[in-house]
């Protein structure tokens, strides 16, 4: 699983980038080998106003095809990015399980 981090309106830190490594493989761990591309994206909302303002999104690329798109926001980024990958956490365990459901009909 490749992983690509983008950002609007805040600066990229090494903490943050290790922090999305992590949670992603905690998160999707047991995925990655459906999961082709991630694409993570932080944005500062509201700017220096303040509130509930750091949007996390993530984009997930699967095998053999399809596509995950989930967000989520909050007041810190880490915050925003746990929400976010357990989002797509349950995402993808649901279309991996219709795929699986599919499967199984079509062979009885």
């Amino acid at each position: 699983m490749r992983i690509q981090i983008t950002t609007q309106n805040m600066s990229l830190t090494n903490a943050l980038r290790e922090l999305v490594h992590t949670r992603l493989r905690h998160a999707l761990g047991r995925f990655a080998h459906r999961i082709q591309d991630a694409a993570v994206s932080f944005e500062d909302v509201n700017g220096p106003r303040g509130g509930r303002d750091m949007q996390c999104r993530i984009k997930l690329l699967l095998r053999p095809r399809g596509e995950v798109n989930v967000s989520a926001v909050a007041v810190f980024p880490g915050a925003a990015l746990s929400e976010a990958a357990q989002r797509a956490c349950r995402c993808v365990r649901s279309r991996t399980r219709r795929r699986w459901m599919l499967r199984r009909r079509t062979r009885d």
